[in-house]
């Protein structure tokens, strides 16, 4: 009996520990929710919520769907390759780790990462501000110190914002749901904050984010099953693994606090399932790929957009197939997507419809100033509408549609030419200056050729069309359409970068990891020529393969072992050590060089929610002593402690310090700013801010 061979041995192994790693990753993240929607975050819900969904998925799908089937046994050199992969591994997490601790807040980074923090103290998603609530049914006359309206500088009063808003104590990222009930939500989806906090219960709030470089490894193997199943190439399947392994993007998003490296993982899995679903009879690989793209609705609001790609899947799909049974699969996994985007949008109207409105609004300017429960109801809609989609294949049009493969070919290959020619011309428009967009630095384009060389594009081209043209189509039918309807999002429609590196975050989700499986295979592709078949011919594959990863992994170079605000937890925590607990704290910035113009925002977010603090906003001016007193005299029924944080270069002079302030601390901070410092080819930037505590 012949031996099996490396692919028959090797991958079948890898895929078995995916699956029940990514049935163990969906039961966390769907007890995760279950605490987050009754309020009671805490280990013990998630056990009870965790366990018994995970035996449902083991017992189901694992099992009964027979998913987890013992592969060949390992033998001969299949050991060597094992142990080589598992040495890669060990290399991709040596570059991830040491994580950074995002505490400063003002960004989306800060903001998940203290967030995270408090759900681990306290248990909640929600905040109740007790002062942000009597400082407006008591009116208070510094009440609007507590509330900000970032919108009363851009022509719309705050009747126009349905009864939310952002913005809570200057602190970007939070909703303020009732003033009057002091109660306050972060913005953001909840899940990438959840998984955080798990983090925080594992490792420690200084290494909440030390779980982040296990998905970002987690989507890189996924990534490579996937490449594997769309060209049954070990050679494709590795030159993607190796690449997103080590490439510079991967690895800085693995490290940082967002919820971009959640959402591939779970993205691309849940397509991996799909592809598998075509090739093998079983009805819970299409459930799980449904319920891999249900996690990533709970993650971030852009993957409702993915509505429109798994339409098109859909419809090629019924032209491509002539099996009852694929069919039959496929609309498992549609029906479950539908399911879940329809309950992640409920759960945003509860908890924060403000962020999907504004984000919607911002991005699609045909919807004017309709109002949130509008825009929900179109949202709905459309959800319905493609809920009833696949009956129209019981019509004669829609049977007559079925089984033109010949027909998908052609509508994928004209779809792919009309699209590379659409954004391509508007990217040599842009950059000869013929048209222009207000405020804009550079584009999306010119940002991910950070990460994709020109000639990396020339061979993503050739693998797009190389794949239809060879036979693969049926291969593509929904990673194509993913990568062409974000190609439009992110290369031609996103013209407003500011810093290359942190915007990057916006395609480094799919159309990355996509675009480099199909340069794989554009390489692939040459290296299959008759020319290039002997010992040069080989070479110059080598050649090209290593130029792939080498150019992704170059950014690394600015990013080994540098971890982002490098000091700055251990300089928070020495900070508030020097204060009582469940303090009052009034802030007060200066504008020198020691005081950066977001500095409380900074430490506005870390001060209310890693350290369950207070902070009231004062400005700097002469009056400072005589406004610190009137503030303190509406606190002091409280009954906790009070004090006044100054940030610049030196102390303030005693005439504006009330009577009675006791110097505390000074304290130097020496940070660098996350979304600069890496901004190619930008050197680290260092920031200083001075610290200045006075006790009340």
């Amino acid at each position: 009996m012949q031996e099996p061979s490396l692919n028959e041995q090797l991958i079948p192994w890898v895929e078995t520990i995916s699956t029940l790693i990514n049935s163990v990753l969906i039961s966390l993240c769907f007890a995760l929710m279950s605490s987050f929607w009754l309020n009671k975050i805490t280990p013990l819900f998630l056990f009870i919520f965790g366990i018994p969904l995970l035996c449902l998925l083991f017992y189901s799908l694992l099992y009964k769907g027979r998913l987890i089937q013992k592969p060949h046994t390992i033998t001969g050199k299949t050991w060597i390759y094992l142990i080589i992969f598992g040495l890669l591994i060990s290399g991709g997490l040596y570059l991830r780790y040491p994580t950074s601790a995002h505490i400063h807040g003002g960004q989306d980074q800060g903001s998940y990462f203290n967030i995270a923090a408090w759900i681990a103290h306290h248990g909640t998603y929600e905040r109740h501000d007790t002062l942000l609530s009597d400082a407006f049914r008591k009116k208070w006359p510094f009440a609007f110190n507590l509330i900000w309206n970032p919108y009363k500088n851009q022509g719309k009063p705050q009747k126009d914002i349905p009864g939310e808003y952002e913005g809570e104590r200057f602190v970007g990222g939070f909703i303020v749901k009732s003033r009057e009930e002091g109660r306050v939500v972060p913005q953001f989806y909840p899940l990438t904050a959840l998984l955080l906090t798990t983090g925080h219960w594992m490792f420690g709030g200084r290494h909440t984010s030390d779980i982040l470089p296990i998905f970002g490894i987690l989507a890189v193997i996924s990534t490579g099953l996937l490449a594997y199943r769309m060209f049954k190439s070990p050679f494709v399947a590795v030159l993607v693994f190796i690449t997103l392994l080590f490439s510079g993007l991967q690895v800085f998003f693995s490290t940082f606090p967002v919820s971009e490296m959640i959402s591939q993982y779970f993205l691309m899995t849940g397509i991996w399932f799909v592809l598998r679903a075509m090739e093998e009879e079983s009805h819970a690989l299409p459930l799980l790929a449904g319920l891999n793209f249900a996690v990533a609705l709970f993650n971030h609001v852009s993957t409702l957009f993915y509505l429109i790609p798994i339409v098109i899947f859909i419809v090629l799909h019924r032209m491509a197939s002539e099996s009852r049974v694929e069919k039959r699969q496929i609309l498992i996994f549609y029906y479950t997507f539908l399911a879940g985007l329809t309950v992640s949008l409920i759960s945003a109207r509860l908890y924060n419809g403000y962020y999907v409105y504004r984000n919607l609004i911002d991005k699609l300017k045909f919807l004017g100033n309709v109002n949130i429960d509008v825009v929900f109801i179109l949202l709905f809609a459309a959800i319905a509408a493609s809920a009833i989609f696949p009956l129209l294949y019981c019509t004669r049009p829609g049977k007559w549609l079925e089984t033109r493969s010949d027909w998908m070919k052609c509508v994928l290959l004209s779809t792919s030419t009309l699209v590379i020619l659409v954004v391509g011309l508007k990217l040599v428009l842009f950059n000869l200056h013929i048209i222009s967009v207000r405020g804009s630095q550079y584009t999306f384009f010119s940002s991910i050729n950070a990460h994709i060389s020109p000639i990396g594009w020339l061979f993503l081209l050739l693998g797009t069309f190389l794949a239809l043209l060879k036979g693969k189509a049926r291969s593509t039918l929904l990673p194509l359409p993913v990568l062409l309807w974000f190609s439009v999002l992110f290369l031609f429609l996103a013209f407003l970068t500011e810093y290359q590196w942190y915007f990057a975050r916006y395609y480094v989700k799919e159309f990355y990891p996509l675009s480099i499986i199909f340069m794989a295979y554009g390489i692939f592709q040459v290296s299959q020529y008759s020319l290039l078949k002997n010992i040069p011919g080989r070479a110059l594959t080598a050649i090209l393969a290593l130029s792939l990863v080498l150019y992704s992994a170059y950014p690394n170079l600015y990013i080994f072992k540098k971890p982002f605000l490098n000091g700055a937890y251990e300089a928070m925590t020495d900070l508030d050590s020097k204060m009582k607990d469940h303090g009052i704290i009034l802030l007060v910035p200066d504008r020198d060089r020691f005081a950066p113009p977001d500095s409380e925002l900074r430490l506005s977010v870390p001060l209310v929610y890693s350290f369950d603090h207070d902070v009231i906003w004062l400005p700097l001016n002469r009056d400072l002593a005589q406004m610190t007193q009137i503030v303190t005299g509406y606190l002091t029924p409280y009954k906790r402690p009070l004090y006044l944080l100054y940030v610049g270069a030196k102390p303030l002079p005693r005439n504006l310090l009330p009577s009675g302030s006791k110097h505390i601390t000074s304290q130097m901070h020496e940070f660098t700013e996350p979304e600069r410092a890496n901004g190619i080819p930008k050197a680290l930037w260092q920031i200083k801010m001075g610290i200045h505590l006075y006790e009340l």
